[in-house]
Order: C-alpha cells, then structure tokens, then sequence
C-alpha cells in the first residue's frame, strides 16, 4: 500500500518510537509510529480513543498540540542529527482549522526547513482522513548526546 502524500513511502517504512517507562508525560501519550520520508522530511502515525477525547465528544485541541510537539523534531532524529529525546523546544506555534474525530489515525507531516549547529526549524501538518487539522512550527535546540 502506498501513501497519497509520498508514494514512494509503503506501510512497511513505519516504525515504532521507543517510549520511555514510567510516569511521565511522554509515557502517558503512548507509543507511536514514525517514518523517514526523505532528508528533510518525516511522518508520525497517532492513534486515537476515548482518552483523547473533548466535551464536545472530538479530539482535545491539547492532545493534537501534544502530537505536534511529540512530531516536530523527528526529521533531526530520522537523519540522525539528534539521538532520541536530545532537543528542547524554544518555540512553537500551532493553528487549528477544524477538528477531528476519534477513533481515526492522525498522520503528522514534518518539514525542516533550517539546521544550524544548535538549531532546527521545522513545520508541520496533522491530518486526518485526508484533511488538514491543524498547522504548527517549531523552534529546536538540538543537545549533545
């Protein structure tokens, strides 16, 4: 099967992120699926229940802006600029366009758009069912190892 966005991309190109244990926050959102597209370029896959849900019964607008911020350096960490968990966010802006329903995969599209030596810049997409959630970009600092 290939995917719309990047048709050189089959199913089989996903992999798990390893999660850490224990109580934190990144442990309280699960695990993941990510994929290299090319250089510069990355994928998330997010899955969706009950757990992720608003009061108005659609995904909370936090729990989208969690999977940006889970998303956002994975083209530094698939091109091995970064090892995993070794950035911390100096900035990022998120916009919402419309919402989302549970129960339905979120795809994060990643773009990095700068590397300097201590920085990354990158943009972004979380998409559901062929339609576009929300926008966000986000200012990196890379740490040492």
């Amino acid at each position: 099967m290939t995917n719309t966005f990047f048709p050189h991309c089959s199913e089989s190109d996903w992999q798990t992120m390893p999660m850490v244990a224990g109580r934190s926050f990144d442990a309280q959102m699960g695990a993941f699926e990510f994929r290299k597209v090319s250089t510069s370029n990355a994928q998330a896959r997010f899955i969706t229940n009950e757990d992720c849900r608003n009061i108005q019964h659609g995904l909370h607008g936090g729990f989208l802006a969690a999977c940006a911020e889970q998303a956002f350096y994975l083209p530094l960490y698939t091109d091995r600029c970064v090892a995993l968990g070794r950035v911390v966010t100096i900035d990022f802006n998120m916009q919402f366009f419309q919402g989302g329903e549970i129960g339905q995969d979120i795809i994060a599209d990643i773009e990095l758009m700068k590397e300097t030596g201590r920085m990354g810049f990158t943009r972004g997409t979380l998409n559901q069912n062929g339609h576009c959630l929300c926008s966000f970009n986000a200012t990196l600092r890379k740490l040492a190892p």
